[in-house]
Order: structure tokens, then sequence, then C-alpha cells
């Protein structure tokens, strides 16, 4: 075995760029170095195609941008074997069969398959209907079958997986604790608490689940209600709601300035492939997290102890949210308790041990 193994990591994305990759591996890229890990990543597109990849027009380009990615893809396959392994990131192309990973299995290299969504359902939307007949989710099952090792990131996916496959790693998505972590805020006695949620264009539907329970909440209490997203779902119904559109640069300080982070997840298959992403956020920046029993938020959240797990009912919810608002002492108590349990379990430096061990460290 290798002490100092080289891996070539194909993705879908330039580095820094999707939110998937940051907290799937690129988080991981300085210390596996550290650790004597050679990595040598290859997007499938360039940063020219994604500045333009989710705007109207730009059709040649577009198309210039995808046909380069697949050349990139053939070009690198003669030179696949100066790498003991290789690690795919969802797949190794978008678009079409898994042509690459049929010639890498053919060769006989060891691939590392990285996945951490239900993306073996074929799931169409506003976003992507375009080219959703292309994308080929029943590759996934494919590639699943003939990789060496497969981390997917809770137990209803390690599950799917070992259908196929015996060498299942748990590997969930994480946070690095020296980035997600609290600011000083003035006491909840002095000040209106924030009830907060994050998230994208595509799952702000699942507001709606909370929406009436939000409404009467506010007749009791005062609080703002704070979204943290690239679109707003606008809430006119609440007299203290507050938009904040989402960037990079002030992620950390938008969340954190939340008490109580909300993850309402509606019951379905795509969405028990999710690792309740979210509530690790609320809670690495100590924010007592009140997650929907549907969904694997009850992996992340200790009912009780760190937060709350509440079926989808507007009486749960506003049960659960009153319970935090009435005990300031408890709300901050399991704030707390939150942070901690994400270091143990859902920490970069709790599953750096994880990723070495796929490449034989």
């Amino acid at each position: 075995m290798n002490p100092n193994p080289k891996v070539l990591i194909l993705c879908p994305y330039p580095l820094g760029i999707s939110p998937g990759q940051r907290f799937r591996f690129e988080q991981y890229l300085d210390v596996l170095r550290e650790k004597g890990v050679d990595i040598d990543v290859r997007p499938f597109l360039d940063m020219d195609t994604m500045r333009i990849l989710y705007k109207p027009g730009h059709m040649f380009k577009k198309v210039v941008g995808v046909v380069s990615g697949f050349l990139q893809r053939l070009l690198i396959l003669p030179r696949v074997f100066a790498y003991d392994y290789i690690f795919v990131h969802r797949e190794a192309t978008p678009l079409g069969p898994p042509f690459v990973e049929a010639i890498l299995f053919a060769l006989g290299r060891r691939v590392i398959f990285d996945f951490d969504d239900a993306i073996f359902i074929s799931k169409t939307s506003k976003v992507n209907r375009i080219v959703a007949f292309a994308k080929w989710s029943s590759k996934i099952r494919f590639i699943t079958r003939h990789s060496t090792k497969v981390a997917v990131c809770n137990n209803y996916l390690v599950n799917w997986v070992k259908q196929y496959n015996a060498n299942a790693v748990l590997l969930p998505t994480t946070i690095d604790l020296d980035y997600h972590k609290p600011i000083a805020k003035p006491p909840l006695t002095m000040r209106r608490p924030v009830i907060g949620w994050t998230g994208t264009q595509s799952t702000m539907v699942y507001l709606e689940l909370v929406r009436e329970a939000l409404a009467e909440l506010q007749t009791r209490y005062d609080f703002e209600f704070r979204v943290i997203c690239d679109v707003d779902p606008q809430f006119p119904e609440l007299k203290n709601y507050r938009f904040v559109k989402w960037t990079l640069a002030s992620e950390i300080e938008d969340l954190a300035g939340m008490d109580i982070g909300i993850m309402p997840v509606p019951q379905g298959e795509w969405e028990q492939g999710k690792v309740g992403f979210k509530a690790i956020q609320y809670s690495g920046v100590a924010a007592a997290p009140v997650v929907s029993s549907t969904g694997s938020g009850h992996e992340v959240v200790l009912h009780g102890k760190t937060g709350f797990v509440v079926d989808n009912d507007k009486a749960s919810w506003v049960n659960a949210l009153s319970s935090l608002l009435d005990n300031p002492g408890q709300l901050e108590a399991m704030g707390r308790a939150a942070r901690e349990y994400i270091d143990e379990r859902y920490s970069v430096r709790s599953q750096v041990p994880t990723y070495l061990a796929l490449f034989g460290k």
C-alpha cells in the first residue's frame, strides 16, 4: 500500500462554487495533503462556463463548455494509471451514460464513488428540466455496483448502496467548526429572538409546512422570522419577517444571528437521501434546531437534548417552538449541546479518519 497515495478527484464543478462540493470534500483537501495524500482535482465544467450556466441565453458558449468537459475527461483517461485511487463525486460526467466510469472499471482502477443525495431517483425541476432526460439517473446503480467503495451521507443511503455493493461507507456531510461558529449576542431577555431557515429556491417550498404554525406563534410571541435564501419566499402575514439574500461572505454571520433554526422536510424518497445539513449548520453556530421527523433530521438532532424532532403538523411545530421561546435558558443550553454533538459526529475533525481510510491510510 502506497503510504502517500495519489488521488484523482473527478467532480462536476470548479472548486469554491458548489455548496455540495464544499462540504463533501473540498474542506478536507488541505488536511488530506498534510497527511500525505497527493490530490489532483479535475472538474467537468470550467469557471467561464459556470458563470453563464444558469443564465438565460449563451447557448453556444454553454454547449462549448460541456463539450470541452467531455473532451477533458477523455484526455485524462490515458493517465489514470498514475493514480492509486479515482474519487468520483456524484458522477464523472453530468450527462449521458457512465462511459468514463465504465472505462475506469475495465482498466481495473480503484474507484471511490461519493454522493450525498438520492441521485438514483430521476428528479426534474424548473432549473434542469431541459436536460433532465439526459441525466441518465440509472447509471448510479451501475457505478455503485462496480466501485471499490461508496461513500454516502446517511443511513438511508448506506442501506440503498448495500443492495449493490457491500463496501458502503457512512461519511456524513460535515462542517468546519472553526468556520461555523457562534457570534456574541445580547441575552435573549434583552432582545427579540430569531427563528430562522436557510436554503435555496428548490427547497423553500418546504416552508409551507410551517407557515400556519409561525402565524399562530406570532399571536403569542414577539420574534423575528429570518429566511436566508437566493429567492424571497415572502411571508407578508408575519410582522417581523426578514429576508436575507445568501452570500458566501456573510453566510456565517447571518446564520449565527439565529437562536432557533428550523428544518421542515416533507415525506419523500428524495428527502430521505438528505443528511439534514441545515440542522448541522444551525447546530454549528449554536442555534437550537427544530426539525421534521421525516428525512434524516433525527440522526442529526437528539430530541429533547440538542433540539426537537417534530411531526409535520401545526400543533407539533407550535409546541416545540413555544417551549424554546418560553424558556430562554433551555434554548441557549440546547444550542450549546447541539454544537458539541456536531463536533463529535458531523465536523471535519471527527471525519478525517474516515476520509483517510478511503485511501488506505
